[in-house]
């Protein structure tokens, strides 16, 4: 039997530390898919720019998030310090934040808590940014490297769409108890999943290289609402289109839907 499976962020870490430096520079490239044979197994690394934003952002925030949490640590007064005890706290913080690998920490003489970036594994993350790695036991003459990208790709979408069935058709968490129940939801998981494929082989066939959730959550950016004043007038309104979504609605065949209110709307 073979598979494609995606292992973890720490795994590609200490794979790719072992690879030469001349190999470790081709990453610089996200556009490559890029392929690794090591001790025995194969390996694919893929990524994307868009990916590379996303984890930027994510760490961004997840810094400044515990900057601020920090800080406001060290304003508390204390009476008496237990140096142990405020250094076993400000690691529950940093875990609870996901940014204790960040930082280094500890209590000086005077009681004070006093905290470092840690410089060389932000640096060593960014240069990393948007890649993932896969891990496969077919052949490369039976399944190329591409090809092992796009079949993870195809489990991607289908486990993404009963994700999407919570967003995207906003439906809550149900618990059921009866069989025909259970099976429209099943159903509607499907018409979400039917969803997302058919926008994205249309979009793809208007040269759109964005994946369809990331387009979905820029597009509910948009909102419809009512400013109603004290003699009770209402007036209807639409958010501003950002330039950029501007683009991409006329790209993919949609600004009419965005020009103007809809009728139901009026």
């Amino acid at each position: 039997m073979t598979f494609v499976t995606r292992l973890s962020n720490s795994t590609m870490e200490a794979l790719l530390a072992e690879l030469p430096r001349e190999k470790q520079l081709e990453l610089a490239d996200r556009t490559q898919v890029i392929e690794i044979t090591h001790q025995g197994k194969r390996y694919v690394v893929a990524g994307g720019e868009w990916r590379k934003q996303r984890d930027q952002e994510r760490r961004a925030l997840r810094m400044a998030k515990a900057q601020k949490a920090l800080e406001k640590l060290a304003r508390v007064k204390r009476k008496k310090v237990d140096p142990q005890k405020l250094a076993s706290q400000v690691g529950r913080l940093l875990e609870r934040l996901k940014a204790h690998k960040y930082y280094t920490y500890h209590v000086n003489p005077q009681g004070q808590l006093e905290w470092e970036e840690k410089k060389e594994i932000v640096e060593r993350e960014t240069q990393r940014d948007g890649w993932y790695l896969l891990h496969t036991n077919s052949a490369p003459e039976n399944c190329a490297k591409e090809e092992v990208l796009s079949h993870y790709k195809g489990l991607l979408e289908v486990e993404d769409a009963f994700c999407q069935l919570k967003s995207y058709l906003e439906v809550r968490p149900i618990y059921h108890r009866r069989v025909d129940r259970v099976r429209n939801h099943v159903r509607l998981c499907f018409v979400a999943y039917w969803l997302s494929a058919r926008l994205g082989r249309e979009w793809r066939a208007s040269q759109e290289t964005g994946e369809v959730p990331r387009i979905l959550r820029r597009l509910q950016t948009i909102r419809i609402g009512r400013l109603q004043t004290s003699k009770k007038q209402t007036t209807t309104l639409m958010t501003s289109v950002p330039k950029e979504l501007n683009e991409t609605l006329e790209k993919l065949g949609l600004i009419k839907l965005f020009a103007t209110l809809p009728s139901w709307a009026l």
